[in-house]
């Protein structure tokens, strides 16, 4: 999610919060009509609903903030509940296609969004007590890589170690391989040749069978030798 819609939804709930209103400015025709288009497409009901309950489950104060945008800027929720549907889309995608990185993912986005939503914060106060909870999530977020690094290179290890194995084999391992391999498939060879072979005498057979006998009635059958 967007630091920039971040800032501007802790903004807005920092006026509501402080009584403040929110201030109003001209601006020419054209600037007014892009900041009245339609940005983003409108979610269903029940998706909306699924992206709340998502972040009430893993980031709770991302929830609370979208409740209050939900009841004072429609466009606003729209912005920030839109963003959470993606991120449950590209989360489901790891579950389907690799599920092993889904819990990853799943803590990458937690750690990621609430950096987001307490930068935001630390940028309206310069509160320090926020910049070190920020500054403990980006330590956390870059040991989370560093592991998942590790992971990935023992992986490519224990692969490569397979195929040194293999280029490694020794020529008296090779030939042994040859000569397995060779004597499969003249077997192989061998079986398909005899089954090829064995219908064709058989319709040799009843073809001569039935041929007609051609010797006129009364004619005596001549001896053969």
């Amino acid at each position: 999610m967007s630091l920039g819609f971040f800032a501007l939804a802790v903004s807005a709930q920092d006026d509501r919060e402080n009584g403040r209103a929110k201030p109003t400015s001209r601006k020419p025709p054209v600037q007014a009509a892009q900041a009245n288009r339609p940005i983003v497409t409108k979610l269903s009901v029940d998706q909306e609903n699924v992206a709340l309950k998502f972040a009430r489950t893993h980031h709770p104060e991302l929830a609370d903030l979208l409740e209050r945008l939900r009841g004072s800027s429609l466009l606003g929720f729209s912005r920030g509940i839109r963003e959470v549907h993606l991120a449950i889309q590209r989360l489901e995608r790891f579950r389907e296609k690799q599920p092993a990185r889904f819990e990853t993912e799943l803590e990458n986005w937690k750690t990621a969004s609430q950096i987001r939503l307490l930068t935001a914060k630390w940028v309206m106060s310069q509160n320090p007590e926020l910049e070190k909870r920020i500054r403990a999530l980006l330590r956390a977020r870059q040991q989370a890589r560093l592991d998942r690094l590790r992971e990935d290179r023992m992986k490519l290890a224990v692969r490569l170690q397979q195929l040194d194995d293999q280029i490694g084999m020794g020529t008296e391992e090779l030939e042994v391989d040859l000569v397995n391999e060779w004597d499969r498939l003249a077997k192989q060879a061998t079986a398909s040749a005899k089954a090829h072979r064995r219908p064709s005498k058989k319709k040799s057979t009843a073809k001569d069978r039935s041929k007609p006998d051609t010797k006129k009635p009364g004619e005596p059958r001549t001896a053969t030798k």
